[in-house]
């Protein structure tokens, strides 16, 4: 898969989470005990849930791309990945969010688009024939109307 074809997936991905997550998006969540250690203070930090769910899906996604491009980087391999995942995993864990059954709903989704575009050999067949059989239909319907109007024009 080349790098657009990975974006646009990765997008796709963000646009299914955002519709899945609809009303719920702008509900908020509160992030508490966050200390700024330079002023030795407490701060809560409120976010929407939809907010949420996207950072989770960028720093999935984020892996993946690191993944492609710092697959023989040692630090990344053994530190920085790991705190990246530990990361997404626990704020899907605070608010219920599950990252890779939205994935696979997504693939499912675009594959089932996908499928429904393709017409297939068979389908296309069937509408040469009916439009065949409708075609011989009006001309024959045709044909009689012409013998009835010689017809009456006759009598």
């Amino acid at each position: 898969m080349n790098k657009k074809d990975h974006v646009s997936t990765l997008l796709k991905t963000l646009h299914s989470a955002e519709k899945l997550i609809g009303k719920e998006a702008e509900k908020q969540v509160m992030i508490e005990k966050a200390v700024n250690l330079r002023l030795m203070c407490d701060y809560v930090v409120s976010c929407s849930y939809g907010d949420i769910v996207l950072i989770i899906c960028m720093i999935h996604d984020y892996i993946k791309m690191l993944d492609e491009i710092r697959e023989d980087d040692i630090q990344y391999q053994a530190y920085y990945r790991q705190v990246f995942n530990r990361m997404a995993d626990r704020l899907s864990e605070q608010i219920g969010y599950n990252y890779e059954a939205a994935v696979e709903k997504c693939r499912k989704k675009m594959e089932k688009e996908e499928s429904s575009n393709d017409v297939g050999e068979e389908a296309m067949a069937l509408t040469v024939k009916r439009s065949i059989q409708e075609h011989k239909k009006k001309e024959q319907m045709r044909k009689e109307r012409e013998k009835r109007e010689e017809k009456y024009e006759s009598d």
